[in-house]
């Protein structure tokens, strides 16, 4: 299912869903958007839920908290590495001093006590294809490996994984690549068309293995 939706009041019922994966936006004037996220978190998730969140470096302090004080158990912090081209950050007073972002955070979260649907995952996900290919697709999209491998370890076959910053498509492609049911939203139109046009345009293979990609190799 993919549709247009505001994060503050989601079209989904109480504790139905199995795992939030997203990537809301990082500049400071959509800040409120993970404070909207905590709190749909917890209405939406099913008891030991997960929501796991991308999050710029800049804002992190704040993100904790806001996740925090909606009532959310943490559980840990996974690091995203990026390759190629990365972005430039601004900070400090008057926003003078460079930070070259190769890596970003993702937070999980739970709704209530809970663990991974499977061990041994990695808390650092290194991307392999340089400049992600999710940025054919939306301004800010991501790389579907890194969606993948942490759906996988998050979630079992058959579970509902949403995601209220659907962008280009991502969290849609690597839901049906290992057999989730995915419900996307965005409030951005043209980014709801877009991601159904990539599912349409997207081969999904069939009887793929469970962490087939080599990323878990030492």
């Amino acid at each position: 299912m993919i549709a247009q939706a505001d994060i503050r009041a989601l079209p989904v019922a109480d504790n139905s869903i199995d795992l939030i994966w997203t990537d809301p936006p990082y500049p400071t004037e959509y800040l409120y958007c993970y404070e909207w996220l905590a709190r749909e978190a917890m209405r939406v998730l099913k008891p030991g839920g997960f929501v796991m969140a991308m999050c710029g470096g800049i804002h992190l302090n704040e993100i904790f908290r806001m996740l925090d004080g909606a009532g959310l158990t943490y559980f840990y912090e996974m690091i995203h590495k990026g390759s190629g081209n990365s972005p430039r950050v601004w900070v400090g007073k008057g926003k003078k001093t460079p930070v070259i972002a190769r890596a970003k955070s993702i937070l999980a979260y739970s709704k209530g006590p809970g663990l991974p649907k499977h061990g041994n995952l990695l808390n650092l996900f290194e991307v392999q294809e340089g400049f992600s290919l999710g940025k054919l697709y939306h301004r800010w999209g991501q790389d579907v490996n890194s969606a993948r491998y942490y759906i996988e370890y998050f979630s079992d076959a058959g579970d509902i994984v949403l995601d209220p910053f659907i962008g280009g498509g991502t969290t849609m492609i690597a839901a049906e690549l290992i057999g989730r049911r995915c419900i996307g939203f965005d409030i951005e139109w043209p980014a709801v068309q877009t991601t159904k046009a990539r599912l349409i345009e997207t081969e999904i293979p069939t009887a793929l293995p469970l962490f087939a990609d080599a990323l878990t190799k030492e």
